[in-house]
């Protein structure tokens, strides 16, 4: 959205946006300019009042903001005078369908919408976009040698932010015997900076074994493009252009090593694809299958629950894999996605040093291989000095500066941020047990207490409170919700009387919202609150959370109280608070 000129949007007519969700509501980086613009005071409230418009909003109903961007920009819209063409559409990853459960049925609507208020000339009727296969991109191919040689083909476009790291140890936190694996990795650095809440950003790459396996495939079908053949891939439409890291010549060996995501599970599109190039009436009566509405519960039994990815898929599909072309293969390969990690370790605490808590991911399914998730399995096999290219971005998290008390939840994996807090106020000697309670939460003491000598260690000297929830250590489950409601007082005390931050991390499904209802119970019993005004108490919490509030850069008193006197969009969600908590920084 921000590469659109938005001085523009005042004489468009009709609008489609689609846009995702980052952090804790926020919108993400791409739309920034854009949002900024609609949010500015002086817009005319008719404004946009010739404009029509839909908005879908793809998000993970697992984070308490669900699709918040969407919903926001829907809103906004709204209330400068543009018109739904139907209404939000709000696209769940967590689906078993994925986003496709919402998408394709909310296009259909779409479609239908802009067909009646845009009629087609008379003769002409909609194409099918399941009928033709258009490559993106053209491919021209030679065997030689690139420039970049051995190096990374991200070599030539790395952000200037990019650094090389050297991996210094790789430590087991979970013992030899539990089920799950869990490494601290350590990994020096030379000085870069970074604060509480920051994440480090890595690109992996495929496994050698899952590479050799998708060449060997290539070529049992009669697709011989060896290792060291360079690919120029150019641009056919400039509405789609190449990405950044294709610009330059690159050896398909690269390719399949760092660009092409051999993990991924496919999407309907995938299917699309392969109908359209099989020769096989057989495959391709149930390719077509699956891409019918009707198809989606043989689709998901058969690709999405037992976890199947492309390679695999292309295995059982051999009339359509014969005609894979070079083109193709870019259609039908989704790239390598960068994945983030909050940085476990401290700027000051641990010099030179970025920590990740990995859990390494491995399951199985009914397929015959085990499932390996393509980052963590990277990491996790990598060796003392091996070294590899990360950058560091901003997280969802901002830490208040000074010693204003905190609530820090974070079971499991979930701590790797507060452990990178926790460890920079103890270096600034502002850890204190009176201003940070952290609750914990893992199976049991002995099995997965990561970083545990270091918590210990901290409760020991009265650094923090530490509340832990070991859930298998007795005969009834005990985790971080239940351990709020124990300690509802001093619960109830630092929110009331100390204006306590609640800061919560973790990847299980229901436990933000489980938690969220522990601190609405603890109002009610410990605050005397009734169901409504405990609800209300905690809602006006996470409107006013401190990553939602407004920054000034300013001398003086870091904290104090200020008084809102107009309401404009930025700040609406404020309106029933006469003070809030102003951070300068």
């Amino acid at each position: 959205m921000n590469e659109y000129n938005i001085q523009n949007i005042v004489s468009e007519k009709c609008m489609i946006f689609v846009c995702s969700t980052t952090g804790q509501g926020d919108e993400p980086e791409n739309m920034k300019i854009f949002w900024k613009f609609l949010l500015r005071k002086n817009l005319p409230p008719k404004l946009l009042s010739s404009l029509r418009f839909a908005v879908l909003g793809l998000g993970d109903s697992s984070y308490v903001k669900f699709n918040f961007a969407a919903k926001r920009l829907n809103k906004r819209l709204t209330q400068l005078g543009a018109n739904m063409l139907i209404p939000l559409g709000l696209a769940d990853d967590q689906h078993d369908l994925g986003y496709d459960a919402v998408v394709d049925p909310w296009i259909d609507s779409l479609y239908k919408e802009l067909l009646g208020l845009y009629p087609l000339p008379d003769g002409i009727t909609p194409s099918n976009i399941t009928d033709t296969l258009v490559p993106r991109w053209s491919i021209t191919a030679y065997v030689g040698s690139n420039k970049f040689g051995n190096q990374s083909m991200y070599y030539s476009t790395r952000a200037a932010e990019e650094f090389t790291v050297t991996v210094k140890e790789i430590q087991r936190t979970t013992s030899d015997n539990h089920f799950q694996d869990v490494r601290l990795v350590k990994l020096e650095t030379e000085g870069q900076r970074y604060i509480p809440g920051d994440v480090v950003v890595i690109r992996p790459r495929n496994s050698v074994e899952r590479v050799n396996e998708f060449q060997n495939l290539l070529r049992s079908n009669g697709i011989d493009i060896p290792p060291n053949t360079i690919l120029k891939i150019s641009e056919i439409d400039p509405d789609v252009p190449v990405p950044t890291p294709l610009h330059y010549q690159v050896s398909f060996q690269q390719l399949c090593e760092e660009y092409f995501d051999l993990n991924a599970v496919p999407r309907r599109h995938f299917f699309q694809i392969l109908s359209l190039l099989t020769d096989s009436e057989i495959e391709k009566e149930k390719l077509e299958e699956f891409v019918t509405a009707e198809g989606q519960n043989d689709l998901y039994n058969y690709c999405n629950r037992p976890r199947r990815n492309i390679v695999e898929i292309l295995q059982d599909f051999p009339h359509a894999l014969k005609n894979v072309t070079k083109e193709v293969l870019f259609d039908i390969f989704p790239p390598i996605k960068p994945r983030e990690f909050s940085i476990a370790s401290s700027f000051t605490a641990h010099s030179n040093e970025i920590h990740i808590l990995l859990g390494v991911v491995r399951y199985k399914t009914k397929l015959v291989k085990e499932r390996l998730g393509l980052c963590s399995n990277y990491l996790a096999n990598l060796k003392v000095r091996d070294q590899i290219s990360v950058w560091i971005k901003k997280g969802s998290f901002k830490f208040p500066n000074d010693n204003v008390p905190v609530i820090l939840v974070g079971p499991g994996t979930g701590m790797a941020p507060f452990r990178n807090f926790i460890c920079e106020r103890e270096q600034e000697n502002g850890a204190s047990a009176s201003n940070i309670i952290f609750f914990f939460g893992c199976r049991g003491r002995d099995l997965d207490f990561h970083c545990k000598e270091d918590f210990v260690r901290l409760e020991h000297e009265n650094k923090i409170k530490l509340i832990c929830a070991f859930s298998r250590e007795q005969d009834y489950k005990v985790y971080v919700q239940h351990r709020i409601l124990e300690n509802g007082e001093l619960v109830w005390n630092t929110l009331k009387n100390r204006n306590a931050y609640i800061y919560i991390a973790g990847n299980a499904k229901n436990m933000p919202q489980q938690v969220r209802e522990a601190f609405v119970d603890v109002c009610k019993i410990h605050g005397g609150m009734t169901a409504d005004e405990s609800q209300r108490f905690i809602e006006n919490m996470e409107r006013c959370e401190f990553p939602n509030l407004i920054f000034f850069q300013a001398r003086g008193e870091k904290r104090q109280n200020f008084q809102f006197l107009n309401w404009g969009p930025t700040n609406a969600g404020l309106r029933n608070l006469d003070y809030v908590n102003i951070f300068y920084c």
